[in-house]
């Protein structure tokens, strides 16, 4: 992942404006407030790739002395979402919800909390120190400094969008700083695909397997995951369910393929997919 080195660093004070308690707030895993988000954070230089557009602007900081990968995200749109659930579907389901399972902060928050309830928090994937916030007024001059002005994706098919000015707050992840990438061998690509399946044999589903979303061999990316329970899973069809959960394998497949690693290691089989559960009357937890 190519670094935007900076000339200057910016301290910052948080402590005014902050989401409070476990997020999200629903039912299944949650995660805690970052312990030092009332702490003056020093962003030193960019980490994600600024030619390419993701949920967020990924940064490293030193706060209270130590140093971290700071993931401050975009505003959610759930335009595409709400088109693509009316009805019935909408009205059972209700905004809340949809934003908890599909906004891309919420993500991160549920599958990293499910880590930390299973003890795997930093074992399978990049260890997460909690969530905290950002000023919009201190996003904007860290815009300014690392030349980000995207805050709102695809901003210009969302043109009704308020300016990121006129929003209270930004929404971010604190995980361990991952300081050097490593090549992949067969011993990394073996440990890979075993942390893989024991994230989803906690119930959460990557869905966005890529090199660039690895560090040091561990995943560091989980804002598109799907973390049970789910509303999705709860109400897609038998064959909807058993694809989408095989796509991250395939995906980590197709990485390894790509990365040309001499290697027998396989993790699209039949014999690693999970047990597909019953799936008679699952709609009726959301529909009237």
């Amino acid at each position: 992942m190519p670094y935007q080195d900076s000339a200057h660093a910016e301290d910052a004070d948080v402590a005014s404006v902050e989401l409070r308690g476990l997020q999200p707030r629903c039912d299944g895993p949650q995660l805690h407030p970052f312990a030092h988000r009332r702490a003056k954070i020093k962003f030193v230089k960019r980490l994600s790739d600024p030619d390419h557009q993701g949920e967020g602007h990924v940064f490293q900081v030193d706060i209270a002395r130590k140093t971290y990968a700071l993931k401050i995200f975009h505003f959610y749109n759930d335009k595409s979402a709400v088109e693509d659930l009316v009805g019935p579907d909408l009205d059972a389901i209700g905004l809340d919800l949809l934003h908890a399972h599909l906004d891309p902060f919420y993500n991160e928050c549920r599958a990293f909390g499910k880590l930390i309830e299973s003890n795997l928090n930093g074992h399978v994937a990049v260890r997460c120190h909690g969530y905290t916030t950002i000023p919009a007024e201190l996003v904007h001059q860290i815009g300014n400094r690392f030349q980000v002005d995207d805050w709102i994706k695809d901003a210009e098919e969302h043109q009704d969008y308020q300016l990121p000015l006129h929003r209270q707050i930004f929404r971010a992840t604190v995980k361990d700083l991952i300081p050097e990438d490593v090549p992949l061998t067969h011993m990394r690509v073996k440990r890979m695909r075993r942390d893989l399946l024991r994230i989803r044999e906690q119930g959460v589903y990557p869905m966005d397997i890529k090199a660039s979303n690895y560090r040091g061999a561990l995943l560091v990316d989980l804002s598109s995951a799907k973390t049970e329970p789910h509303f999705w899973f709860d109400m897609c069809s038998w064959w909807d369910y058993e694809r989408t959960i095989d796509e991250d394998l395939v995906e980590f497949d197709k990485m390894v393929e790509e990365a040309a690693v001499k290697t027998w290691v396989v993790a699209f089989t039949k014999r690693y997919t999970r047990k597909l559960r019953p799936r008679d009357g699952v709609r009726k937890k959301y529909t009237k």
